[in-house]
């Protein structure tokens, strides 16, 4: 296992503002001990892929072990362990025929009964740690019964899977990716609830589009989902909210938060560009303002983070960034803000692990992770 100590290691207090939301008016002052820490994952003298990110991969209940996907060089799972911070194993897998996975990964989850579910294009697929197709989820919209999608609308075929639950959420968006709704797909009684929210129009003014040669380019709003405490949860990038749907109550929220410390939304910039190198400044002008990350969950302070970000030198080619780290309660109700947070690149990757926030580095082409811990 190799560490690596940071010049970013912090031992002194940040000060932060407590954002009380029945006393908007009044401020907390409060401290807390941030530290920085990094490490690298010993990858035993293997090649741990680390061309696409870490994108694709899965945790054990625990988060003990990381099952990462790498469709790259070579085909299978990298087995992570999380403790020691070493590659343990390589699980190969098929990538046609009857253990076929197809190139189209984009989830991993593991299962408690020591198998893997791979989420792919239009397909949930239930695997053994042999590589051995065990069961097979069909995901079409022709496959469930219940609420009807409507006509010009249509749900994505790759969805948040819940193994426990047996429940798929899968986002429905009307015409190139305009964002509506979603769909919940009970796997096990093949049918579907379908949630239309009206905000989720405004999404759309987000999006910017350039058609070449009868080909379309679109800029979008980047939508995270989550599920956590029994809650589907959705957020994007352009502003500062949220939306969950509770499982027990059967009930939409709509969560919208105030900033101190940044914008509340990002810039709309019209609908249609006429070339690349328009879309290219108005992408560069939106990369520079504020952009909200995903939300994670913390299980052993029952509360969730999330970072933010926003150019300090906007008008130069290099960036400074503020980047802001917001602290939410278990019923993701805004508590802290935290800025200046002292990173060198904003956080794309990161998930909570014992109360640590991992955040995904690639260090001179090996897996690595920045570590930060409160006190």
């Amino acid at each position: 296992m190799k560490y690596i100590s940071l010049i970013l290691t912090i031992i002194s207090a940040i000060s932060f503002t407590c954002c009380n939301q029945k006393q908007e008016n009044t401020d907390k002052a409060s401290k807390i001990s941030i530290s920085i820490d990094s490490t690298i994952v010993d990858s035993n003298e293997e090649i741990i892929d680390t061309k696409y990110g870490l994108n694709t991969f899965g945790f054990d209940k625990e988060k003990d072990f990381i099952y990462k996907f790498n469709s790259n060089n070579r085909h299978g799972l990298e087995v992570i362990d999380m403790n020691k911070m070493e590659l343990v194993g390589f699980i190969p897998f098929e990538v046609e025929g009857p253990n076929g996975t197809t190139n189209r990964i984009t989830d991993v989850n593991y299962l408690e009964n020591n198998s893997i579910a791979l989420t792919i294009h239009q397909a949930i697929l239930l695997f053994n740690m042999e590589g051995e197709l065990l069961q097979k989820y069909v995901i079409s919209e022709e496959d469930f019964a219940g609420d009807s999608i409507p006509k010009d609308f249509n749900m994505e075929p790759s969805g948040l899977f819940l193994p426990a639950e047996k429940l798929s959420f899968n986002l429905i968006n009307k015409g190139f990716g305009e964002l509506r709704g979603f769909s919940q797909l009970d796997l096990t009684t093949n049918s579907r609830s379908v949630f239309l929210l009206d905000e989720f129009k405004k999404l759309s003014d987000y999006h910017i589009s350039l058609t070449i040669d009868g080909r379309m380019m679109m800029l979008r709003t980047y939508i995270y989902s989550n599920f956590q405490n029994d809650r589907y949860i959705l957020s994007h990038d352009m502003e500062n909210e949220l939306f969950y749907y509770d499982l027990n109550s059967d009930s939409i929220i709509h969560k919208e938060y105030k900033s101190e410390l940044s914008a509340n939304k990002n810039e709309v910039y019209g609908k249609d560009v006429e070339s690349r190198e328009e879309l290219g400044k108005i992408m560069s002008a939106r990369n520079k303002s504020i952009r909200f990350k995903d939300i994670v969950f913390d299980q052993s302070r029952n509360q969730y983070y999330r970072f933010s970000s926003y150019s300090t030198t906007p008008d130069q080619e290099e960036d400074k960034w503020n980047i802001i780290l917001t602290i939410f309660d278990k019923d993701l109700n805004q508590l802290f803000e935290i800025d200046n947070i002292p990173l060198e690149e904003v956080p794309e990757t990161y998930f909570v692990k014992d109360g640590k926030i991992y955040i995904y580095k690639n260090m001179e082409d090996e897996l690595g992770f920045l570590t930060l811990a409160f006190n």
